[in-house]
């Protein structure tokens, strides 16, 4: 009787037990999967709207053999050269991005743009930030350039290019003196250096952001044409440049749709 006792108490022990067992084992197994992401899915994300790869096809017919990179944040292009706080301006350039970039043969940023938009709600501190990106991509010798909103309304790759020959920044020494003159620390504390010292002399103050009009109106010398009211020959149904020129050597025949950058 005492046997029996024993055993149906192992019995019921047993049934108790080695359900609590299998259930442990099973969360524990079940959090192993999970950890080791073996019944992750995912899904691709759009990385560029049709309008954008049509301008990044366009960048690269102006630019060949060169690198093209759409959609990059300013800490990935630069780094801090100089500054009172080195934190502080590497934290600056997490805040801004540019639509595309430009690298030359030795990898490094060129030219930088965004795309014109319209109809900002907040337009005021969108152009406040195009005039602090400006600044702070200068300094690294980027030239920054606003694009227009649509490929129907740029100019042939090859003029453009040849435009941005002109306005191409210098790249800063890859050792500065040690001392610093009375314009570089105006540049490193982003002051009106800009407004009053233009690197090219070419007619209007660098701390703005040079658009496709200021771009096209450059000469031979890097300079601004004389009489140049901003703005080259116009059709009128949009502001788009002359269709001699627009077109011309370029495989855009203009009925691409708008652009609009990130």
């Amino acid at each position: 009787m005492e046997s029996m006792t024993i055993t149906l108490v192992a019995i019921a022990v047993t049934s108790v037990v080695v359900p609590v067992l299998l259930a442990l084992w099973l969360v524990r197994r079940r959090r192993a999967s999970a950890s080791s992401g073996r019944d992750d899915r995912y899904s691709p994300e759009r990385i560029l709207t049709p309008e954008q790869t049509h301008m990044l096809d366009y960048l690269q017919d102006t630019f060949p053999g060169q690198i093209v990179l759409p959609n990059m944040s300013l800490s990935r292009l630069l780094t801090v050269r100089r500054a009172a706080d080195r934190q502080r301006a590497a934290n600056r350039l997490k805040d801004y991005r540019v639509d595309f970039v430009v690298c030359g043969q030795d990898g490094r940023p060129s030219f930088a743009f965004d795309v014109e938009q319209y109809h900002l709600s907040d337009a005021k501190a969108k152009a406040h930030k195009a005039v602090m990106k400006n600044r702070i991509l200068k300094t690294a010798g980027v030239r920054f350039v606003f694009l227009k909103n649509g490929i129907h309304r740029m100019p042939s790759p090859a003029d453009f290019r040849a435009q941005l020959n002109l306005a191409e920044l210098p790249k800063p020494k890859a050792k500065e003196e040690a001392r610093e003159s009375a314009l570089q620390q105006l540049e490193s504390q982003f002051s009106s250096f800009d407004s009053l010292h233009s690197s090219h002399n070419n007619g209007y103050r660098d701390s703005e952001v040079m658009g496709m009009s200021r771009l096209m109106d450059l000469d031979e010398f890097g300079q601004r044409r004389s009489g140049a009211s901003g703005s080259r020959t116009r059709a009128s149904s949009g502001g788009s440049f002359d269709d001699s020129r627009s077109h011309r050597n370029s495989r855009f025949d203009g009925s691409s749709l708008d652009v609009r950058g990130g």
